[in-house]
Formats: structure tokens, sequence, C-alpha cells
């Protein structure tokens, strides 16, 4: 495949082949986009991610699944731990922990986040050295479940060369010991070298790796492909203003806040843990939530996660029907061209909720503007899920959703209980507490928080 005609014209070339049993129906899900990056020109989008792509959340799911059936075979009839790398992949190990243990049920998870730690956390950091945010970091709270000699488990999106994988497998193997890492992801494009060179290193730290993905890929790319890039993006004009028909014809479309407060020792994103009483009672609460939510459980919702923030949104869409669409925002800057056969159509940029200054993105969002939309279909129904509290810090966004919905914007406040792996308690009235919270807390308006 050349990823469409952009790729094709910057000479880039992508061979794919299954690698998994199940992954074959995975095999037509990648596309071929551009960064804004001047290490690395190609961003390799997946339909199935949950990221970049609205995607209908069974198929996002069904693919961590089908990966963490891979996972679970590869280790051998023991539980592994799972660890998801932030931000792109934090859906993706949550689906993947969620089926890895011996029984198929769910292993104990964490991942690395971009986010400040929490005052008393051992703070654990490596480096990933290609992204636009190099720095990665794991937070443990409790080293309870690292320590001890089962397999620990890495998932990413795509693996290119390995060496973020090795990065963290250093730092790891230095603290918690262990004979076997298994590195998983939706695509392996590394090449027999980077695989010989990766296997070495992690030999030399006393260990051994083992690989698994759905797909197995070959990129090719000319020498000067950066170069080329770099003037393809800059003869690029200007993207227009994304704004919907409804919201330019109403001003702008209606918003309404719903304040969920998750059960006890359920927190918003893993990256502090995440076990078997936090996944049931996740998805006690999102189903709960759901019930709360006055939209259709169709193609024409969206559920949009806040960057490292992807599985509650995940399990809060899927509550709502499987065909319903599931994304997040992201810090990766990328080129959109609003043309059929190129993966990123459009764009939101706005100030990321973290901080309300750094620029954060949400992709294909807005609806394209043309009658071929491919992944930007546009949307009447956006439910944004974020733990940012409402005000400055979300109301940039919020009103970037507002003028590119049809309908309306339902924005979800995740409130979390307090934070400690692994959880006992009883769940049921934990989850009873959350969406009786919820259902106290809805409001509507008909303008985004200024």
């Amino acid at each position: 495949m050349t990823g469409g005609s952009v790729a094709g014209q910057l000479g880039i070339t992508v061979h794919l082949a299954p690698s998994a049993p199940g992954g074959a129906r995975f095999a037509g899900a990648l596309e071929v986009g551009l960064r804004r990056n001047p290490n690395r020109a190609q961003l390799l989008v997946s339909r199935v991610l949950g990221k970049h792509i609205p995607a209908p959340v069974s198929d996002v799911l069904s693919a961590a699944h089908t990966l963490g059936a891979a996972v679970r075979s590869a280790c051998a009839g023991q539980t592994p731990v799972v660890i998801g790398f932030a931000e792109t992949a934090t859906g993706l190990g949550h689906g993947v922990a969620a089926v890895s243990a011996l029984d198929g049920g769910p292993a104990p998870y964490l991942h690395t986040t971009r986010r400040p730690a929490p005052d008393g956390a051992r703070v654990i950091r490596f480096s990933e050295e290609h992204s636009h945010a190099v720095n990665q970091s794991l937070i443990v709270l409790d080293d309870a479940e690292l320590r001890g000699v089962r397999p620990l488990v890495l998932v990413d999106d795509e693996l290119t060369t390995g060496k973020t994988a090795v990065n963290a497998i250093r730092v790891l193997q230095a603290t918690w010991p262990r004979p076997v890492y298994v590195l998983a992801s939706l695509l392996d494009c590394r090449s027999d070298e980077c695989r010989a060179e990766v296997a070495q290193a992690v030999g030399e730290l006393g260990a051994d790796v083992v690989s698994v993905s759905l797909l197995d890929g070959r990129i090719r790319l000319p020498a000067d492909v950066l170069a080329r890039a770099r003037e393809f993006i800059a003869a690029l004009p200007e993207p227009p203003a994304q704004c919907s028909a409804a919201a330019r014809r109403s001003g702008q479309a209606a918003v309404s806040w719903l304040e969920v407060a998750l059960p006890d020792e359920v927190p918003a994103i893993a990256s502090t843990g995440w076990g078997p009483n936090q996944e049931r009672a996740a998805r006690e609460a999102m189903s709960l939530a759901a019930a709360c939510l006055p939209v259709p459980g169709d193609g024409r919702t969206l559920v949009l996660g806040d960057e490292e923030l992807m599985y509650l949104p995940q399990l809060l869409a899927a509550a709502l029907g499987g065909d319903v669409r599931s994304s997040s925002t992201t810090r990766t800057p990328a080129v959109t061209i609003d043309r059929p056969g190129y993966p990123l159509r459009t764009v939101l940029t706005f100030g990321s909720t973290e901080d309300g200054h750094r620029p954060a993105y949400a992709y294909n969002v807005a609806g394209s503007a043309h009658t071929d939309a491919g992944n930007a279909p546009g949307f009447d129904h956006i439910v944004l899920v974020t733990d940012a509290p409402r005000g400055p810090r979300t109301a940039d966004l919020v009103r970037r959703l507002g003028d590119s919905v049809g309908r309306a914007v339902h924005v979800v406040t995740l409130r979390p209980g307090r934070l400690s792996w692994p959880v006992r308690r009883d769940r049921q009235a934990g989850a009873d507490k959350a969406v009786m919270a919820a259902r106290a807390s809805r409001t509507g308006e008909r303008h985004a928080e200024q």
C-alpha cells in the first residue's frame, strides 16, 4: 500500500501481513499520514486505535482484545503485568490487559504518563526518542504487582525500531528484574536488523523478549524523505476554519454538562495502576452514566476522550452502542489535508485541558467539506469525557466542539475516587454512588463555558 496519493508522492510505501490469529481482519485498517516532526515524516494512522480517526468502538475494543489474546498465548500459562505507552496506547493497553490474565480476564495494568506525578509517588523515567514529547514516566504508588518474575508486557500501537521499548526495559529491569518481556503492538514495522538489536539489548540485561502483533509491516522510505516532507508541507495552503452548518445557523450548538463521580479507588486514568476490581467497577459506572446521556447509540455520536484518558470514554461509548464512534484528543501535531484518500481530513486546535495553553488537537472530529468525507463524516452529538474541571481549562475545546457538531456537545467530567492498587471495596455500592452523583449534577446550557 502507498497510503494514498500523498504518501505516494513522497515515495512512502508500506507492506502488511497478518501476524496473529485474527489479525487478517485488521489488515485494511492502516493509513499513512504525515507528522509535523523533524525526526520522522510518516504517521501510521490506525482506524481501530481510537485516537486519530473516530472508529466504531466495537472495532476498537475488538482489536485490543485480539491483541490481548495473542499476549495471553505468549505468556505461556502466566498472568502478566501490562504497561501501555502514553499517550497513544493508553486505551489499547487497557483493552489488552482486560483479557490477558490466565483465565482470560483482566491482568494488572498501568500506563506511562506525561502528567505530573502525585506527591510521594516513585517516578521511573525513560525517553521516546522520535516523539514530539520525548519524556515518559512510570508512576508507582505500590510496586507489589511489579515484583516477581511474571512476564511484563509493553503495549504500543506501533513498533518502528523498538528503541522506546528497550529504554523502558532498561529502567524496569534495573529495579524489578524478570526473565521475560513481551512487546505487543497493533503493527510491528521493525526490520530484521532492528528485531535482532532489540533481542541483543534485552539479552544483555539478562532477559528474553517475545514480540506479538496483529500485523507485521515493512516501511520503505526514500533517503531524503524528511526533506521531501518539509517541502510538501510548506507548500500546503492553510486549512479553512471548521464550522458545521448547524452551528453556523444557530450561532453555536447546545452544550450540556454531566459530572460523574467514579467509584472509590477507580482513577480516571491508569497511570497509578488498575486491577480486576477497577475494571469491573469502571464498566458498571460507565454503563450507568451512559443511561444519563440523551444521545443516539449510532455512528452519528462520537465519544471523545482527553489525551491519555481513552479507556473510560471507550467503555462509555460501548455502553451507548457498538456503532458509536470513539476517538480522543492528542498532543501529536500532524498534517491535515481535506482530500479523498488522505487519513487526516480535519483538525481542531485548542489549548490542552491540562493547562489551557499547550497546543492539543482533535483530528477528524469536524466534518470534511467534501461529499467523500472519508474519516471525517461529521457528528450530530459529541460526548467529551475529561477529568479536567469545568472552567478555563476546558473552555477552548468545548467552544471548538460546539462550532463543529451538528446538534449538541455533552461534557462528561469525571471526578476520580481515591487512588490505590489493588481495590478492596463493595463494587455495586461504589457504582450506585457514581451514577447518583451523575444524575444529581447534570445541567444544560445553550452556550459553551466562557
